[in-house]
């Protein structure tokens, strides 16, 4: 089945001091957003092309966005877009606290006519985490649940938070001056939820970030395992190979220019 165009209702560029926006929905092709189980931000990737006098620049004429806004990264867009399948229900980056900001541009090219780049997106709490180094000590007595909640508001300074599972065990810690992410992804490993298996994932999504135990991961899988094996004649390991893709790549999206 193909994919149906999506509308994009809100693409607004904003330059990094703020005083300059550009509403890009017009020139934009593609936009492919990502979210994965083994990533702690979500990113996205937006080609653009500009037809150049889109914005007027520092010198009071009109110019293209890449030199008028200009791009240089650590810019900041809102972003919504319609949802264009059952399966794909849009996104909604459209308030300050979940701007998208531009870690890179690449693929610039420039001719006589028009302007053609590629955003790269990442969320503004992985813009923090670059800059943002723990410090402090946890104790041995806190759960590792605990530390987790508590890394993500002191030193990402968010309140974007989804699910985060409980562990059974402690684990005291020094941060050794490491990043956010780099401390979260070590305690994911040594995780083990109430009655599991060792091993957590932490990742982020539209939703918040995500702390969960692989057990309950694969217990959700063997619910959708049952309920599908009644609806067709595949055999478990065809359906749970499948389904593994499918989580390991469930946070893709592309939306299509509308």
């Amino acid at each position: 089945m193909s994919t149906k165009r999506s509308q994009y209702e809100q693409l607004l560029l904003e330059s990094n001091n703020q005083s300059k926006s550009v509403d890009i929905r017009l020139g934009t092709y593609s936009i492919d957003y990502y979210e994965d189980i083994f990533s702690p931000t979500v990113t996205a990737k937006i080609l653009v092309m500009d037809t150049g006098d889109s914005i007027v620049g520092e010198n009071g004429l009109k110019q293209s966005v890449y030199n008028g806004l200009p791009l240089r990264g650590g810019e900041r867009l809102s972003l919504k877009i319609a949802g264009n399948s059952p399966t794909n229900q849009g996104l909604d980056f459209s308030k300050p606290e979940n701007y998208l900001y531009v870690s890179s541009i690449s693929n610039v090219i420039s001719q006589s006519q028009r302007e053609i780049f590629q955003l790269h997106l990442v969320s503004r709490e992985a813009i923090t985490n670059e800059t943002t180094r723990v410090g402090r000590k946890f104790p041995t007595g806190s759960s590792i649940d605990t530390s987790v909640s508590a890394i993500i508001k002191d030193y990402l300074k968010t309140t974007r938070v989804g699910t985060i599972d409980k562990t059974s065990n402690t684990y005291g810690f020094i941060g050794n001056l490491r990043k956010p992410f780099t401390v979260l992804v070590s305690l994911a490993s040594k995780s083990v939820p109430d009655g599991g298996i060792a091993g957590f994932f932490f990742y982020q999504t539209q939703d918040g970030f995500q702390f969960r135990a692989i057990d309950n991961l694969i217990n959700k899988l063997q619910k959708q395992l049952i309920l599908i094996r009644k609806l067709t004649k595949q055999s478990s390991l065809e359906i749970m190979i499948k389904i593994l893709l499918i989580i390991q790549l469930k946070g893709t999206k592309i939306y299509l220019r509308s």
